[in-house]
């Protein structure tokens, strides 16, 4: 039975991860970490916690993933998001572990008109997205590189939390809608990686709930199953944005999930099934806690 180790442990993949992983009657033990317990860009700390773990799988999912506070830090976007990942595959080599990659949509430019496939060339517009492919550069071919984009979740903060929070304020809300992509459901996600790890699969695959939306059709979704008026949710562009928001976005950066159908592993649900699910989760837990 594999022993696995989650990197980026207290984030809202890392905890579902550790959740589903700990559900696998298969797996003897899992073991998540944080920055606060190992810092991956040190080498040394990272090969001397793998040789004491000795895990069989481990999934890196630590990153330095706010995209503005990359583009005022490319030099610590880098040393985490690329040399951190070197020395996490580097330790993964020397015990023999079995390595998966969490990657981004943000490493394509977002310029093209249909979905992105595992075999389209990247074109980073961002720091964000540059460091993260250079990450995946870090790797070998015996590595698993999952590829996914606006993840939300049950854990830590993210855009369907905030829609939520927002729908209990008066007034109109403002989303963009010349933004698109696929949201991603963290429990979905998780429970995709831990499959394809089981089944030592590498190379790289999309993984992203089905189908594809704007930020400003996403809030009305999440509001009306919140059971609110979708009609506060007002459309902007981009343009409007504060200026203060350094990093570039895609405007279009839908993963198609290719490697998976055409491997017969199965892709995640519709985008609308899984958000309607963690919205009543949402709401269940928050009428429970208030």
């Amino acid at each position: 039975m594999p022993n696995v180790l989650i990197t980026g442990g207290k984030g809202q993949l890392g905890l579902e991860l550790a959740q589903r992983f700990a559900e696998k009657v298969v797996v003897e033990t899992t073991t998540s970490i944080d920055v606060d317990e190992v810092d991956v860009t040190n080498r040394d700390q990272v090969d001397e916690l793998f040789r004491f773990l000795r895990p069989d799988i481990v999934v890196h999912a630590a990153a330095m993933t706010q995209v503005d506070a990359c583009e005022e830090n490319a030099e610590t976007a880098f040393k985490v998001n690329a040399l951190g990942t070197r020395w996490v595959y580097e330790a993964s080599r020397s015990i023999g572990a079995h390595m998966c990659y969490v990657s981004t949509d943000y490493i394509f430019d977002g310029q093209a008109d249909t979905a992105y496939t595992e075999w389209d060339t990247p074109n980073p517009a961002s720091v964000y997205g540059k460091s993260k492919l250079a990450g995946e550069r870090e790797l070998g071919k015996d590595a698993l590189i999952v590829r996914t984009s606006w993840v939300v979740g049950r854990f830590g903060h993210n855009m369907v939390k905030t829609i939520l929070k927002l729908a209990d304020s008066p007034g109109d809300l403002r989303f963009v809608n010349d933004q698109v992509g696929s949201p991603t459901v963290a429990g979905d996600l998780a429970d995709k990686i831990v499959q394809l790890t089981l089944e030592k699969r590498i190379g790289v695959y999309n993984v992203t709930n089905s189908g594809q939306t704007s930020w400003y059709e996403l809030a009305r979704f999440v509001l009306q199953s919140a059971g609110h008026d979708p009609e506060r949710v007002k459309a902007i562009s981009s343009s409007e944005l504060p200026s203060e928001r350094k990093a570039p976005r895609p405007n279009y950066s839908v993963l198609a999930p290719t490697a998976l159908r055409l491997s017969d592993a199965g892709v995640l649900p519709h985008w609308q099934d899984s958000i309607r699910d963690l919205v009543q989760y949402l709401t269940i837990q928050k009428g429970q806690s208030g």
